[in-house]
């Protein structure tokens, strides 16, 4: 698949907060996620946040959490006008370039089988259940190793 023309990738800053808020809140309502929270992945240096721009809109971001040599995807997620076009793919990307030798883990409902199956694609394994983890629904917790 090739990635829509016109986008670029860049790690988000403090000064992205209000952007990044806005998107969120504007397309995943459902997933509320404080300022608190927003400022803390933008700022502390354990967070690491980059954002997929077309043109100059925001169409997607991945925030991860990176130790030694294992890394935990907080949040991925993709305008919903711009998934299937490869944004999700360049998000993963940008974290697999950084972490060489490490363990990635993501959470995802079981009840989600679109993006279980594009995990799947992107060399994710599913290695446990979650009982009532997200929004008291079972996830899976799902592994990519290295």
């Amino acid at each position: 698949m090739v990635l829509l023309q016109n986008t670029n990738l860049r790690q988000l800053c403090i000064d992205d907060f209000e952007k990044l808020k806005m998107f969120h809140v504007k397309h995943f309502q459902n997933y509320k996620i404080s300022d608190e929270s927003f400022i803390a992945y933008l700022s502390q240096p354990q967070y690491q946040t980059f954002g997929m721009f077309h043109v100059k809109h925001l169409i997607g971001y991945v925030i991860f959490l990176a130790s030694k040599s294992e890394a935990d995807i907080v949040y991925i997620a993709v305008h919903p006008d711009y998934r299937r076009q490869g944004v999700a793919t360049a998000l993963l990307n940008s974290i697999d370039k950084d972490l060489d030798d490490y363990r990635i883990f993501l959470e995802v409902s079981v009840e989600n089988l679109g993006a279980i199956a594009f995990y799947k694609s992107q060399g994710f394994q599913i290695d446990a259940v979650r009982p009532k983890y997200l929004d008291g629904k079972d996830s899976y917790l799902m592994v990519k190793k290295f």
